[in-house]
């Protein structure tokens, strides 16, 4: 998930807002985000005092809990009341693909070498769709995830050999390695690719230091991956490559804050707001926004003070931009750009088709990222506008994106996540989406139709827009994990929430998981 705020006007009136944080799957675009008078900041909140006093926590009451239970309720059944429409429009995809055919290039990775590959992050899309890719080249694919998603659609995959349960890798990290290393030796595999949640992906980034030289990681090196988490360190990435990037500044005490701003006094006026925000993702971290700098300079400081930002956890100072917010996807091999999507973005991301507008500029900035730094691996930029209409990438998110769902079916998708040789030898070799391709989640639209949860800061389609697209699971030759998701994996997880009578946000379909306050 990642924290971005939109100035859209010379000055702002401080603002109270709910606080609403929410879970993203690795997805910086997926999740909940409040937006007021112009202000745009997930999981975040407007504070007007500069040291928010903190509501002492209550117990939740009876009748809170039979309420949610009555909502979760209401959700199993409508799931399940659309099982007939959800099984005749798999039925319709697989007779189609049968008769047509038409799914998929079939790529050549295999033939090259036949690979064993462990694809983890079972619950996301994602992983269904890095699992397809493998398969369809003929690659033998096992694939895994933690509690409690032992009935991830994933596993239903007609790709995927042997499924895995594991623990979690930030609560048992040990027994995490531990059973990874035993599934690598067990099924001797060759390759893994991690489709796991942000507070995951650096678990992964680390392990291979500690795998058989024989098998590869398909993200970035520990460092790497650290490098380009950290907003700060990532914004210097960008302006020793000479690519456009927001002011930014790093703090890691009260004074390094001190410093910018008084610097900044000694200056012309530019007009430039800034927001203080943590470098590196943490859901625990505060996060009320106040436009800076302001008249009152000792409500500045109590405000900076109270960031309470260290060298263990650093914070940045960057420079507020504006809407429109873009995304976009990327995959390198040896510095080269391999798969490329750029796509319109908002904090819950349930839609995904090809932008054109900026398309070749944002695409030419993350292939000179990627040569400017060699990578091998796959990231997510989140893009925003400066004051005088730049569009500069404001963070990264070095992992895979669920806008990979628009790139199943190229020849080379398989290639792009295989093969350590793939270097494309055209423009047309490179990974990229139909004009025409349309994503979204089916059951997504329709709850948002159905008013379980307000249709705000997401893609809410119309009837037409819907049958001008198609389910971002749902594929003719293996339409077995579209109905697992919607009618046993989400279910049984809706089956929890029914049995603790929680408080849920949303049913986020996209990363397959339900949505709380607070989440992950």
């Amino acid at each position: 998930m990642s924290d971005k705020a939109v100035l859209t006007s010379s000055t702002l009136p401080p603002t109270n807002v709910e606080e609403i944080t929410s879970s993203s799957g690795g997805d910086s675009t997926s999740g909940s985000d409040e937006e007021t008078s112009g202000l745009r900041k997930r999981g975040a909140k407007v504070s007007t005092p500069a040291s928010p006093q903190k509501a002492p926590a209550t117990a939740p009451s009876s009748q809170g809990s039979w309420s949610a239970r009555c909502r979760t309720l209401s959700a199993m059944l409508c799931l399940w009341a659309f099982a007939p429409l959800l099984a005749f429009a798999a039925l319709m995809a697989w007779l189609k693909h049968k008769v047509f055919g038409g799914c998929f290039e079939k790529g050549t990775s295999a033939e090259k070498k036949h690979l064993r590959i462990l694809v983890t992050g079972g619950k996301m899309s994602k992983a269904s769709a890095v699992a397809r890719a493998c398969g369809r080249d003929g690659h033998k694919v096992f694939t895994a995830e933690i509690m409690p998603y032992q009935f991830c659609h994933t596993r239903f995959c007609g790709y995927v050999t042997k499924h895995y349960v594991l623990p979690r890798p930030t609560v048992q990290p040990q027994e995490w390695e531990a059973t990874i290393m035993s599934i690598v030796k067990e099924q001797n595999i060759d390759l893994i690719i991690p489709c796991t949640a942000p507070i995951e992906s650096s678990a992964y980034a680390h392990l291979r230091e500690k795998l058989p030289a024989n098998v590869r990681v398909f993200a970035f090196d520990g460092a790497t991956s650290d490098e380009l988490d950290n907003k700060y360190t990532f914004n210097q990435v960008l302006v020793k490559a000479g690519l456009p990037c927001p002011e930014t500044a790093a703090m890691e005490c009260l004074q390094d804050a001190l410093d910018f701003f008084k610097e900044r006094e000694s200056k012309p006026d530019d007009g430039k707001k800034f927001i203080v925000k943590p470098a590196v993702y943490d859901p625990k971290a505060r996060t009320e926004i106040l436009f800076l700098p302001i008249d009152d300079k000792h409500r500045q400081n109590e405000y900076l003070k109270s960031r309470n930002a260290t060298k263990a956890v650093p914070y940045v100072i960057q420079e507020v931009l504006q809407e429109p917010e873009y995304g976009c996807y990327a995959i390198f091999n040896k510095g080269h750009l391999t798969g490329f999507e750029f796509f319109e973005s908002a904090a819950s991301c349930l839609v995904y088709r090809q932008l054109r507008k900026q398309y070749d500029q944002v695409k030419e900035l993350s292939a000179g990222l990627g040569k400017a730094m060699n990578l091998t691996g796959q990231l997510t930029l989140d893009l925003m506008h400066t004051s005088d209409g730049k569009l500069v990438p404001i963070e990264c998110n070095p992992r895979i994106h669920s806008a990979v769902c628009t790139l199943e079916g190229h020849k080379n998708t398989g290639a792009m996540f295989t093969d350590p040789d793939f270097t494309p030898q055209s423009s047309t070799d490179i990974v990229t989406s139909k004009p025409e391709t349309y994503r979204y989640w089916v059951m997504d639209q329709v709850f948002l139709m159905a008013g379980f949860w307000k249709p705000k800061n997401c893609f809410k389609l119309s009837i037409p827009q819907m049958l001008s697209g198609g389910d971002a699971i749902l594929c003719g030759d293996d339409p077995m994990p579209f109905l697992a998701m919607y009618l046993l994996q989400i279910p049984s997880l809706l089956a929890l929430e029914l049995i603790s009578g929680t408080e849920w946000l949303k049913i986020d379909f996209c990363i397959g998981k339900i949505v709380k306050e607070g989440g992950d």
